[in-house]
């Protein structure tokens, strides 16, 4: 094979991509007109058009937000931090790649993509060439649309373009030249284990050197720092930034300062080591290149493998599985969604386990003792990790349900088989939900668990005194069983009322119109919250009033919890009760005609 020059090679892998890339748009294009036909595909398709233009086109077109009136709503001195915190994240994501990336160095081919590439005259550069360019077109629209959202906030909007590029960009470069670099460490005879020890060794070495750091400078302020939020900001950055902290992460502050440069005079100063260091990084993957091709042949068939697994709701059926242990002893008689239960846990395996919930409660305690015993500004940290453990609550309660969809789909192909035992239609229905819903309470209830831990050693915050903190923590932690069933009771009413967009979304054709049925659903889980808790919140409160003007306040308060609970368990039972008339009468051949 004759050399080419670097301009050909070039050339080529541009010439490959604009064809292969424009032939598969084509193709996707016209299935999804195909499947736009349907009426299932076109209300999904409206839905995401209607979710485009009302958070992205409207604003952008009309001007109704100004920039400025965001502006306002940020506070300032997390302006000033943000730069230093997004470089910190950078930092975590190397350390972490090169912790947990196994071996190989496989690029993203696709099957056609190898059908067609791979057999050419094609060098390797040519090949990372092609495969650098294929990420482009979604890197450019993340960027552009992630750029219109900040555009509604401070800064000119060509500076988040670009600077999001560059970053998703370097990103990018920096995965091909790190799995490469890698792949020759191997090479030379550094095991993953040892790359794995050598990592962490790192990891904790900087994590001793940044608790130093924070010893050993004084903080300015005292346990009331929930009214000097700007003051402990500052501090923060004064200690990384001024230490010798500043230079590990001085190149992931080149990536990130043309993104918060306060004006475009700054972002043009701030540009150009940002594009060194995409140029460097560039030379590094071609330098560094290795053989690559059977690993992302390999890599290519176990996607393939995994789509189509996905599409006949059998994901992860196919692999050799090990010997589990039962989760509990299970007896010949008894309760038929125990038995759902158990089957449900021994499929999810050992972690899944009460002993592991109890483990990870000790440790939550153990670790916030510690740091309150050893820190001397404890406080504002447990108080952060309180509030953000109620958040990823908050946020698992309404998105975690979705993960339960891509499980559905099986439930629908065995759905025959379970009517034909003897099983009302109740039983099959809660035999679906009791699982989920117990492993969904378990992982609730310990982010509840942490942020009362957090905040009761912490001392509490002004009017959370560390009692009241424990009873609110009992009277949330009795809903979330009955609440985590009604949440997840949304997917199972997709499956069993719209069972062709269980399919769709179990595994099926992707587009558009698909994600459109995804923000269809989304609303649903919205809707299903408002519609659990405004009654069991409207009798509550009357009950509060009632008792409180009685007995008091601390009586009101037990009612209140008791009235939401039985609320809830009575809103559960009424859906299992029309899940189960809907199970006995539903016709799957019927519904996916």
């Amino acid at each position: 094979m004759t050399v080419q020059p670097q301009s050909s090679r070039f050339s080529v892998a541009v010439s490959a991509f604009f064809y292969l890339q424009v032939m598969t748009l084509g193709n996707k294009l016209r299935r999804s007109l195909l499947r736009i036909r349907q009426p299932k595909y076109l209300l999904g398709a409206l839905a995401a058009l209607v979710y485009f233009y009302w958070f992205f086109f409207r604003h952008l077109l009309g001007g109704d937000l100004s920039r400025e009136g965001m502006a306002e709503l940020i506070n300032p001195a997390l302006l000033v931090v943000l730069p230093t915190v997004t470089a910190i994240l950078l930092l975590l994501f190397v350390l972490l790649d090169w912790l947990l990336a196994g071996e190989g160095a496989p690029l993203g081919f696709n099957e056609s993509e190898i059908d067609f590439l791979f057999p050419a005259p094609l060098s390797r550069t040519t090949l990372i060439q092609y495969s650098l360019l294929r990420s482009q077109p979604g890197i450019i629209l993340s960027s552009l649309l992630i750029g219109l959202l900040l555009h509604r906030g401070i800064g000119h909007p060509v500076q988040h373009v670009v600077g999001l590029w560059l970053m998703l960009s370097v990103s990018r470069l920096y995965t091909v030249a790190a799995a490469f670099s890698r792949e020759r460490l191997r090479c030379m005879g550094m095991g993953i284990g040892l790359r794995r020890a050598i990592v962490l060794l790192v990891i904790v070495g900087l994590g001793y050197w940044c608790v130093r750091l924070f010893q050993m400078a004084p903080a300015p302020f005292d346990d009331d720092v929930l009214t000097k939020r700007e003051m402990v900001l500052a501090w923060g950055q004064g200690v990384v930034l001024h230490s010798p902290l500043v230079w590990v992460l001085l190149p992931f502050q080149w990536l990130t300062a043309p993104i918060f440069a306060a004006d475009l005079r700054l972002f043009f100063r701030a540009l150009p080591q940002a594009l060194a260091l995409l140029g460097i990084l560039y030379f590094w993957a071609v330098r560094a290149q290795v053989s690559f091709e059977e690993a992302s042949i390999a890599k290519a068939e176990r996607r393939a493998a995994l789509v189509a697994a996905a599409k006949q709701g059998r994901l992860g059926l196919g692999r050799p599985k090990k010997a589990k242990a039962e989760p509990f002893a299970l007896h010949a008689k008894g309760r038929q969604a125990v038995a759902f239960l158990w089957e449900e846990l021994l499929a999810l395996g050992p972690l899944y386990r009460l002993r592991s919930w109890l483990i990870a409660c000790g440790i939550v305690f153990a670790s916030a003792q510690l740091f309150a015993a050893k820190v001397a500004w404890s406080k504002p940290v447990l108080l952060g990790v309180a509030a953000v453990s109620l958040v990823v609550a908050a946020y698992a309660l309404v998105f975690a349900p979705m993960i339960r969809q891509y499980r559905l789909l099986r439930f629908l192909e065995q759905l025959d088989v379970l009517r034909s035992m003897p099983l009302t239609g109740q039983q099959i229905a809660l035999g679906q939900l009791l699982s989920p819903t117990i492993v969904m309470s378990f992982a609730l209830w310990l982010l509840l668990w942490t942020a009362a831990v957090c905040s009761i050693i912490a001392g509490g915050a002004q009017m959370m005194t560390p009692a009241r903190i424990v009873a609110a923590t009992l009277g949330v932690a009795l809903w979330v069983p009955p609440l985590s069933g009604l949440m997840l009771s949304v997917p199972l009413a997709g499956a069993l009322y719209f069972p062709a967009w269980a399919q769709a979304l179990g595994g099926g054709p992707k587009g558009v119109e698909v994600m459109g049925q995804r923000l269809i659903f989304m609303a649903g889980y919205m809707l299903a919250l408002l519609l659990a808790l405004v009654p069991a919140t409207l009798l509550a409160g009357l009950a509060f009033f009632l008792v409180n003007a009685i007995w008091g306040l601390v009586p009101g308060f037990v009612v209140v919890f008791v009235c939401v609970f039985i609320v809830l368990v009575l809103e559960l039972g009424w859906v299992l009760e029309q899940f189960g008339d809907r199970v006995e009468q539903l016709d799957i051949s019927q519904e996916l005609r």
